[in-house]
């Protein structure tokens, strides 16, 4: 316990320093925010009204699986490339241990990121408005960042350059926010990608995210999306503990 919460604290003392980090945590996905909902907030939504709190929480969801796989992929390329992997070899520690502290320390990233951009879409501005469950949206970005955070480490032991590492998360998780209707109204979507989108992680983080934050879905489809993100998060962990090595 004791080498985890030291490995935890060292990892949060180097995220906190690292500008790329807090960029891509933070001012992204901000900036996504505003751009989304002035773009597509006044259209229809399906449950009545305009669509700003669709918008708003699809942007909640996308941000966590966007900060997940990229802090899963980038971490490992970067400690591979300059040497950390060999030198936590030295030491009697885990590769499991590992994982878990840096998912711990990403965990914290995504929570407040979703505070950050919840606080943001529920200004008079844009107009958010939340419901009084909206706390227990933390459960699904919690497990969704898990789930894309294993994702992007499997990408990492798989890809054996940072600049493919990052080129590859890029190629999975726009085009998943987009086909998982995180990206816009899934209404707006081509019949073709409505039809695709139950089949995608962005959907079932979306779905689970947005009934206790905003009341659109239903319980059983948010359940439904919890249990997906619990089932594919051990999966994954799982498959890359399988997998990592110290090199």
């Amino acid at each position: 316990m004791n080498r985890f919460r030291a490995m935890s604290r060292m990892m949060l003392v180097c995220d906190l320093r690292d500008a790329p980090t807090l960029i891509f945590t933070f001012l992204v996905p901000v900036g996504l925010l505003i751009a989304l909902v002035l773009s597509f907030g006044d259209m229809p939504s399906a449950s009545g009204g305009d669509s700003v709190n669709e918008v708003s929480s699809n942007v909640v969801a996308f941000g966590t699986a966007f900060v997940g796989i990229f802090a899963g992929a980038s971490h490992l390329a970067l400690w591979r490339e300059n040497g950390m992997l060999r030198l936590l070899r030295a030491f009697p520690i885990s590769t499991g241990t590992i994982l878990l502290a840096q998912a711990v320390v990403g965990v914290m990233f995504a929570v407040a990121q979703a505070l950050l951009l919840v606080a943001i879409g529920t200004t008079p501005w844009l107009g958010m408005t939340l419901l009084a469950t909206a706390p227990a949206a933390l459960v699904p970005i919690v497990l969704g960042y898990l789930m894309f955070f294993f994702l992007g480490v499997l990408i990492g032991i798989l890809v054996p350059s940072m600049a493919g590492v990052s080129m590859l998360a890029i190629l999975l998780v726009i085009p998943l926010g987009y086909a998982g209707g995180a990206m816009m109204p899934i209404e707006g979507l081509p019949d073709w990608l409505q039809t695709l989108a139950p089949f995608t992680p962005i959907y079932h983080l979306r779905e689970a995210v947005t009934m206790p934050l905003v009341d659109v879905g239903t319980w059983s489809d948010a359940g439904v999306g919890c249990l997906y993100l619990i089932v594919v998060s051990a999966v994954l962990f799982i498959l890359v503990r399988a997998l990592m090595r110290w090199r």
